[in-house]
């Protein structure tokens, strides 16, 4: 017989294991009975009976003791690889194993038994079976490291790619919102600049005979300025936020988009609690400014409907449309086209919250197309803080 070192003090104790499965196997329904209720008080172990109780244990002896010895370690081993994956602790394991020891010691003690060293193999054999347990659970550990790893880098390269994304976003945002400066605002102020010049000029002349039309020209001038600077600070974020707070701040927002759009807007916070985290405001703005950006660019929709609440333990806000819809697994994986998307995606998870994109294109049935953007972000760290 192969065996492995670990095994072989089994073999001095052969031929009294092979007794006492014998004289085990007549009581095993007793046995587990017994094992059960012991499992069932240890308060450790209590709520795994349904796990702990399906441990092979003597049965598989069998394999121990008339076939190569790897095998039953290589059971026994994946007996703990599957507790360990299950979320078994290592301690209750043991436990338990110590407690089935316990359940059958009466039935190999007993007079009528005449085995004094049956109790001498059998707690070898359970010394053996426990290191076997716990050296499953050892590989499921290195096993549940490495994945962990593995997903630890994923998400740092995702998480430097989109950096680098993100970097790129706000410098075309950085070099777009210099050109509108420039070419809408400055202009108007250059402009703006020599009118008033020369309306001095012809003040110090005497000169008042073009004056009525040169002012008139600059309060035009004025309010297209005016009017360019609230185009620009619609996309940046209202001042009314700093000024009235979030919920305002949105509902201008969406009248803005409904006014410059021709899109309707329901806009549902009824729900909503009056005060939310300073980051949690920024992010629901952020991606409802992402939302119905796409809405407008994508979606050929004619209503929108947005839903902020807030419960105990969380707040959502939901963004749903009538439009064309798109497949949501295909533009995710295309990463030019889902910048948007995953722009969300990142500033929700920062959180804490979670994120689900569902869409329903248009060809599939003209009846049920557009669609929905949900997210939710925990409020309960918050509360307990």
């Amino acid at each position: 017989m192969r065996n492995d070192a670990t095994g072989r003090i089994v073999l001095e104790v052969t031929q009294p294991l092979r007794e006492v499965l014998n004289h085990l196997s007549s009581h095993a329904s007793k046995i587990h009975a017994t094992w059960r209720k012991l499992l069932k008080r240890d308060a450790p172990c209590g709520k795994y009976v349904a796990l702990l109780s399906r441990m092979h244990v003597t049965p598989e002896l069998r394999d121990l003791l008339s076939a190569d010895q790897r095998v039953y370690r290589g059971k026994s081993e994946r007996q703990g690889q599957d507790l360990a994956s299950r979320g078994v602790p290592a301690e209750c394991a043991a436990v338990a194993m110590a407690l089935y020891v316990e359940s059958c010691l009466p039935y190999l003690m007993s007079e009528d038994s005449g085995k004094a060293n049956w109790t001498k193999a059998f707690t070898r054999w359970a010394s053996v079976y426990q290191f076997y347990l716990l050296s499953g659970y050892s590989q499921q550990g290195e096993v549940d490291r490495h994945a962990l790893e593995d997903k630890i880098g994923r998400a740092e390269r995702r998480s430097q790619e989109f950096s680098i994304q993100l970097s790129d976003a706000y410098e075309k945002d950085r070099r777009r919102l210099a050109r509108d400066l420039h070419d809408e605002i400055g202009g108007d102020l250059i402009v703006l600049k020599l009118y008033t010049e020369v309306i001095a000029l012809d003040l110090r002349k005497g000169d008042i005979g073009q004056l009525r039309g040169k002012l008139k020209e600059s309060v035009k001038l004025i309010k297209h300025a005016l009017k360019s600077v609230r185009h620009l600070t619609f996309d940046l974020g209202p001042a009314i936020w700093n000024q009235q707070g979030f919920l305002p701040a949105v509902k201008l927002y969406v009248r803005q988009f409904a006014r410059r759009t021709g899109i309707k807007v329901r806009f549902d916070a009824v729900q909503l609690r009056a005060k939310l985290p300073t980051g949690y405001e920024t992010a629901l703005y952020k991606v409802l400014q992402g939302a119905l950006s796409n809405v407008v660019a994508h979606a050929d929709a004619h209503c929108v409907r947005i839903t902020l609440t807030s419960g105990r333990g969380s707040v959502t806000m939901k963004v749903e449309d009538d439009g064309r819809g798109f497949n949501v697994g295909r533009k995710l994986r295309t990463t030019p086209q889902s910048f948007g998307l995953r722009a969300m995606r990142e500033r929700v998870e920062l959180l804490g919250g979670a994120i689900h994109f569902e869409s329903r294109p248009a060809r599939l049935r003209a009846a049920c197309r557009g669609t929905t953007i949900e997210l939710r972000l925990p409020l309960c760290d918050i509360e307990a803080a």
